[in-house]
């Protein structure tokens, strides 16, 4: 008799079944079987089961994310199989075996196209598959995400072997963490006419969710100074606070001039250094760009799927005059799982990681987990099979 998977499987829009899946027959060259530990529910998630469907819209990489499928690809969980007969599964080629824990990052390339050659650690592809998002679930193999008790990791994933000593909260968070390497991108542009990301500057994060809460603490890390953290919750403000911010302003009852006027309130006038918006909302892209000084940088992640979302903006005062540096970002480097899974270790002390994860559900109150993911208090909602 074959084996069955339970799954949690997002069939349709706004709808979740809980479905025995079969277990894999066979496991491809250089693919892997994980039992999950733990899965959360990122805003991608989200989107899906709101039916925004599109990533990646206008390039090379556009796909749309797919029913059935199980979903889940912020994941932790321990090696049962594997067949690494090529060569090594896991990202730098140290051994691994059954038993270790693993993460993952989402991103399956080609390794052939002009990105995959030429581009290193951001995963441009052309062909990019993404792991718990443009994975059928009705076909092989099955369970290519983490909403399940088996998750397949499939040929060219990226596989991070966990350390023995970090807690699986950590690893099932570590991919949040990566993506503010934003920031340092940022960095990057900090000696071109005071443009960039400078030590001491004021930063502003539009929104205080989990990842918005990830970028207060690497803003704090990387040397900013005041840190002014946005959002419509006192509560999601006090937290974040405890991650670095100075300030957190609660913009619920604010006017998009009311807010600007703020942010120059507390910059002498200027306006902010830095704006990260993680809020994924196309909306607020104008206030945000308003908020800067003149020669300041917008780093765009929020708005990862295409959500129809439109601004218009004044492209000589908005842009030019300003001399905005503008970066736009839907993606993270696939090089930055190790550091990120150390860095969080390191200063565990110093920023309560664990407080993210608000929510625990298991696999049968699949539907329920998704609806609650919604909820304004709600942090990272994550499942444990």
């Amino acid at each position: 008799m074959s084996r069955t998977v339970k799954a949690a499987v997002m069939v349709a829009p706004g709808k979740m079944e809980v479905q025995e899946l079969p277990y894999p027959d066979h496991l491809e060259p250089g693919a892997a079987i994980v039992k999950m530990e733990m899965s959360g529910i990122c805003g991608t998630d989200k989107h899906a089961f709101k039916g925004e469907l599109t990533l990646y819209g206008g390039t090379e990489s556009e796909q749309d994310m797919v029913f059935p499928s199980v979903h889940g690809h912020e994941n932790a969980g321990i090696v049962v199989e594997m067949n690494d007969k090529d060569g090594p599964i896991e990202y730098s080629g140290q051994p691994l075996k059954v038993g270790d824990r693993v993460t993952n990052c989402p991103n399956v390339i080609c390794g052939e196209c002009w990105y995959c050659r030429n581009i290193h650690g951001y995963p441009y592809c052309a062909s990019h598959q993404g792991i718990g998002m443009t994975y059928r679930a009705d076909r092989f193999p099955y369970i290519v995400g983490g909403w399940a008790e088996y998750m397949y990791l499939p040929p060219k994933a990226w596989v991070y072997k966990v350390p023995e000593y970090l807690p699986v909260e950590y690893a099932c968070l570590s991919e949040l963490f990566v993506v503010t390497a934003l920031l340092d991108r940022a960095k990057e542009y900090a000696a071109y006419g005071g443009k960039g990301f400078h030590f001491g500057d004021t930063v502003v994060i539009q929104g205080s969710g989990a990842i918005g809460m990830m970028m207060v603490a690497k803003a704090r890390l990387l040397g900013a100074g005041k840190i002014i953290a946005l959002d419509t919750s006192p509560t999601k403000l006090e937290l974040a606070k405890q991650f670095g911010a100075d300030l957190g302003i609660d913009v619920s009852q604010m006017s998009d001039k009311e807010l600007v006027e703020a942010i120059r309130g507390e910059t002498e006038g200027r306006g902010a250094d830095v704006v990260v918006e993680t809020v994924g909302q196309a909306s607020v892209l104008k206030v945000g760009l308003e908020m800067l000084r003149r020669g300041g940088a917008y780093l765009e992640t929020g708005n990862f799927v295409d959500t129809g979302g439109t601004v218009t903006l004044n492209v000589h005062r908005d842009l030019a005059a300003k001399n905005v540096l503008l970066y736009g970002n839907s993606n993270h480097p696939h090089d930055g799982y190790y550091v990120a899974l150390d860095m969080m270790w390191r200063h565990r002390e110093q920023f309560p990681f664990h407080k993210l994860i608000t929510h625990r559900y298991g696999l049968d109150q699949a539907q329920a987990a998704v609806e609650k993911s919604f909820d304004p208090e709600a942090l990272k909602v994550v499942f444990v099979p």
